[in-house]
């Protein structure tokens, strides 16, 4: 279990590191800039998302040890941190192995933040027994956050959006649920900011930019980040505010190669194109799709 630095802070009232301005929050971030953007294009993941776990994790302090023994900027557990890829314990190794663990749930839960940021904190098999609504107070509370800090990175908005306790989280929780299935004629529609007032949630639109349907965008990285090499080696194809980069497949290429030349991941090319043996076969002239982004 991860994203326990910041819960006795929350559970006395005090001010949690979300809660800071997104001006503040970027320039904690700032040392770390370059390696997220980096990560971020290479997973497929969010650079907002990736610095708003970062924030509830650890408030970008690199030396962060929980009492369960999670550690680094994104709070990995050794066994996790070994399970994707860390092999020692530097700040590069720490945010590579906790991208890939976000990409790989946000796979898992086809794109859900809710259902990937709630296993982030209380792992993947309390969600698929529980759902993102996890009974556990910690979780709610880390929830509260994560998104609390991606909503004001992704809309360069200021305003507070939760409340950092557990009623508001299950309040916030309860109230998007309800509106997803009631109003999936509204997936669409532009996110205002909900209020949160006492006891009640009020929002003049239907909160729609966390639901697994509407996050594909807000999960890519931007595409200002693409790599040189990435634009070098690959052509691409604009739609709906999504680029997509494609490698067309040389004599004597592996998909090693192909990683090494473009700087895509061989987990997302592998993704992409739907190789999921081990032993995968291209042939030149084929064309792969290695990278996405986001144009907005």
């Amino acid at each position: 279990m991860t994203g326990v630095s910041f819960a006795t802070n929350a559970q006395a009232g005090l001010r949690t590191c979300d809660q800071n301005s997104p001006t503040i929050i970027r320039q904690k971030a700032s040392a770390y800039q370059n390696l997220i953007n980096a990560v971020s294009l290479q997973y497929g993941v969010s650079a907002d998302l990736i610095q708003a776990v970062i924030t509830a994790e650890t408030c970008f302090r690199p030396t962060a040890v929980s009492h369960k023994g999670a550690y680094g900027l994104m709070q990995l557990m050794p066994a996790t941190a070994r399970r994707f890829g860390a092999t020692d314990k530097s700040v590069t190794h720490n945010v590579h192995a906790g991208t890939r663990y976000l990409r790989w749930l946000l796979d898992r839960y086809d794109g859900s933040i809710y259902h990937a940021v709630a296993a982030y904190n209380s792992g993947e098999g309390t969600v698929d027994r529980h759902g993102w609504n996890v009974p556990y107070q910690e979780t709610r509370r880390y929830l509260v956050q994560v998104l609390n800090a991606y909503r004001k990175l992704s809309n360069r908005n200021s305003q507070v959006l939760f409340a950092p306790n557990v009623a508001a989280a299950a309040q916030f929780q309860r109230a998007s649920l309800v509106e997803d299935q009631l109003y999936p004629q509204q997936l669409e529609s532009d996110a205002v900011e909900p209020v949160i007032t006492g006891k009640r949630l009020r929002s003049s639109k239907i909160e729609r930019v966390l639901t697994p349907k509407t996050a594909e965008k807000r999960l890519l990285p931007r595409c200002k980040s693409a790599s040189k090499k990435l634009k070098k080696s690959t052509s691409y194809k604009d739609k709906k505010g999504i680029r997509t980069f494609f490698y067309t497949v040389k004599d004597n290429d592996s998909i090693d190669r192909i990683s090494r030349v473009t700087g895509s991941s061989k987990i997302m090319i592998k993704r992409y194109n739907d190789m999921e043996s081990k032993r995968t076969i291209i042939k030149p002239e084929q064309v792969l799709k290695v990278s996405e982004c986001s144009l907005e």
